[in-house]
């Protein structure tokens, strides 16, 4: 899947939320490819409703916002070597109260209790290098956007929560970190390639490189995070933009 590099998972339990799409599935392809055991959870009622590869994965439905849920599918593991907290995006007009709220509660708040649910198992890995708990940042975790007066400040949260459980869960074995996702190819940000040329073009002249990210990109920053190779690596986040946050306007 990631040309020149090799990533050994046999064995490994492996939970990411949202692997359905995106970069989601890009993460949970990795890890499949990489000999890895993945669940993947998504809003839909069965597997077969989705239009991808996700053969050679389990699926699990799944609404983030909804902490009873995100606890009982915890419970329901019977083993955890990695979890990737992907599952999130706008809620709609977030300048609208419950738009606002929802934002926070399905990129910040279900975050901190999957994690939470799943510290025990985490802990009890034997996973080369310790177990991992990834989040999927953004670039709205350094900046401000008119569009995302909710989504920005949860992925900014996410990248705190990260810190907050790298230093807290080390003393267990669990290592925690963020990926900051540029603009990357995925049904998230669809609308802006098909309808904001302009803002396109604005992003890629600020970056280094003149591309728009793709998946696998991402994917293969979080499986770098999550492997022996990052042992001695937590609490940090990774920005993979293009080097879009290192230019200027």
């Amino acid at each position: 899947m990631f040309p020149g590099i090799n990533f050994d998972y046999a064995g490994a339990a492996v939970l990411v939320t949202g692997g359905t799409s995106g970069i989601g599935l890009g993460c949970a392809r990795g890890y499949r490819d990489a000999g890895a055991d993945v669940i993947i959870t998504g809003r839909k009622p069965a597997a077969a409703d989705y239009d991808a590869d996700i053969d050679g994965m389990a699926y699990r439905q799944l609404d983030v916002g909804n902490r009873d849920a995100l606890y009982a599918l915890a419970g329901s593991l019977p083993r955890l070597d990695i979890l990737v907290n992907n599952a999130g995006g706008m809620q709609g007009d977030e300048w609208q109260p419950d738009a606002f709220d929802e934002s926070i509660a399905v990129n910040l708040t279900s975050v901190f209790h999957l994690s939470n649910a799943c510290r025990d198992l985490l802990a009890a890995s034997d996973f080369p290098g310790g177990a991992s708990v990834i989040g999927i940042a953004s670039m709205t975790s350094y900046f401000g956007f008119e569009m995302t007066p909710g989504y920005g400040p949860a992925k900014g949260g996410l990248v705190q929560l990260m810190k907050t459980l790298g230093m807290s869960w080390g003393k267990l074995g669990i290592r925690a970190n963020a990926v900051a996702a540029g603009l990357t190819h995925s049904a998230f940000t669809s609308v802006m390639f098909e309808h904001m040329p302009e803002m396109v073009e604005e992003t890629l002249q600020r970056q280094g490189l003149k591309r728009a990210g793709v998946p696998e990109d991402i994917a293969a920053a979080v499986l770098f995070l999550s492997s022996p190779a990052a042992s001695w690596i937590t609490g940090q986040t990774l920005p993979v933009d293009g080097g879009f946050s290192t230019g200027m306007n």
